[in-house]
């Protein structure tokens, strides 16, 4: 990643193994800390207790942070949500702190809250885990995800494949405070889809851009992301694809104050790039002064 020109990470972690590692303070990160019991609300209290013990066993770098966060809609039941929730209040200040939540990444995803069937159930069970007392809502997975969250915190939407323009409107109705992460080259991995970029212009949505893992991605690298945007959805314009690049995501994490822009008192990552048509045909990661 440090080759690749970047300069902070937000990172969903669920065990410590890459924590020795932050410690080193080479790269500014947020971590958030996944919490899941797989929509079974008897479990809640003992996941909040095991992934608690991740947090707590994080040590931050200067200028890195961290939160606890739900996985994803249809993985997190009420209960833990409120768990995450109240943890966070009291060990955070509102104006520092960031959540995300997976959303809208499949459609089995859609089809349970939605219609109450899908490929989740098959899933879920192969695992011993019931689904009986699920009730759909007939509406898409984001509006689980409203409902249970705080409004009043930032929340950071990762992947978002299938969210529609009517989603995105309703989660601006829900809160001022949203951010929407599009991990592009991780969807053609996983799924050979992206989300319709349209959407989040037309609303000017405040859109970062990420890489998911190296489980599903061929590189670590947002130049590279940010070209299979202009080769599938070439019309987003290339000064939008850089802001979601940079200041976005900057914002996202509460890291605007020494990165995501050029500005005096900054100490933003450079990177070269090598421009044709408004098309990046490469970038190169610059070194000045050390």
């Amino acid at each position: 990643m440090i080759a690749d020109g970047i300069v902070a990470v937000g990172d969903i972690s669920n065990v410590v193994d890459t924590f020795a590692q932050k410690a080193k303070g080479r790269l500014r990160y947020y971590t958030f800390v996944e919490m899941f019991d797989f929509l079974q609300d008897a479990d809640a209290d003992r996941e909040f207790e095991k992934y608690r013990q991740v947090y707590d066993a994080l040590q931050l770098a200067e200028g890195s942070k961290k939160s606890v966060v739900p996985h994803a809609p249809y993985s997190v039941s009420p209960s833990l949500f409120q768990k995450i929730n109240a943890f966070n209040k009291q060990n955070q200040t509102k104006s520092n702190i960031t959540i995300s939540i997976h959303n809208q990444e499949t459609q089995p995803e859609q089809d349970l809250f939605i219609h109450g069937e899908g490929a989740f159930y098959g899933f879920y069970g192969k695992f011993g885990i019931s689904l009986d007392s699920f009730k759909p809502s007939s509406k898409t997975a984001i509006h689980y995800a409203f409902e249970n969250l705080d409004p009043s915190v930032k929340t950071l939407f990762v992947h978002n494949t299938l969210t529609s323009e009517a989603d995105i409107e309703a989660a601006h109705r829900w809160s001022p405070n949203i951010f929407w992460a599009t991990c592009p080259n991780a969807n053609l991995y996983i799924e050979n889809r992206l989300p319709n970029y349209k959407h989040f212009v037309e609303k000017n949505a405040r859109v970062t851009l990420g890489t998911d893992s190296l489980t599903s991605n061929w590189q670590l690298s947002i130049v590279e992301e940010i070209k299979t945007i202009q080769r599938f959805q070439s019309y987003v314009p290339l000064e939008m694809l850089l802001r979601w690049a940079t200041l976005n995501g900057a914002q996202a994490f509460g890291f605007d104050d020494t990165l995501g822009s050029l500005e005096v008192g900054k100490t933003p990552g450079l990177n070269l790039l090598t421009i044709e048509n408004d098309k990046i045909l490469r970038g190169e990661k610059v070194i000045i002064g050390w």
